[in-house]
């Protein structure tokens, strides 16, 4: 009898440890650009790969600033580290590609227009606190090494897992 129940505690173990595998989830963020000193909006998706491991591609757009305006698409991976029943921290890492404009004028002349698009790579980290089984709230700091660009990324926002 003892062997059956260990076998039973066993299998239900199992069964909650890969329920976040394949999961995915949309999110929406608003962001603060250290090199760009302004604002940004940002929406991302995920997918777990494992119960660990977590693949996200986004897309964030920094609102224009005394003629600046950035984008960029990130690709990144997250390590899952559940610290609570509703707080998971991670560390991330991805690649990503930055494009920074400037236009200098006015309305109906544009005396300087220059755009430039880098590469760069990703590090930082995160926490998701879970409000409810599909809703949670995000945290993240990632520094962007980008050539002549540099910059560190404030980032919160909501995430809808499905």
């Amino acid at each position: 009898m003892k062997k059956f129940l260990l076998l039973v505690c066993a299998a239900v173990i199992s069964m909650s440890a890969s329920a976040q595998e394949g999961q995915k989830a949309v999110g929406f963020s608003l962001l603060y650009g250290s090199e760009i000193d302004n604002v940004g909006l940002g929406v991302k998706g995920q997918y777990n790969l494992t119960d660990n491991l977590r693949g996200e591609a986004a897309f964030d757009y920094y609102l224009k600033k005394d003629g600046w305006s950035m984008w960029d698409i990130n690709a990144n991976m997250h390590y899952l580290f559940n610290v609570g029943r509703k707080v998971t921290v991670y560390p991330l890492a991805g690649l990503g590609y930055v494009n920074v404009s400037y236009e200098a004028g006015d309305k109906d002349h544009v005396a300087v227009k220059s755009s430039k698009g880098r590469l760069g790579v990703n590090l930082g980290g995160g926490v998701d606190f879970a409000l409810t089984k599909n809703i949670s709230l995000n945290g993240e700091l990632k520094y962007q090494f980008i050539d002549n660009f540099n910059q560190v990324v404030f980032g919160t926002g909501i995430n809808f897992k499905f």
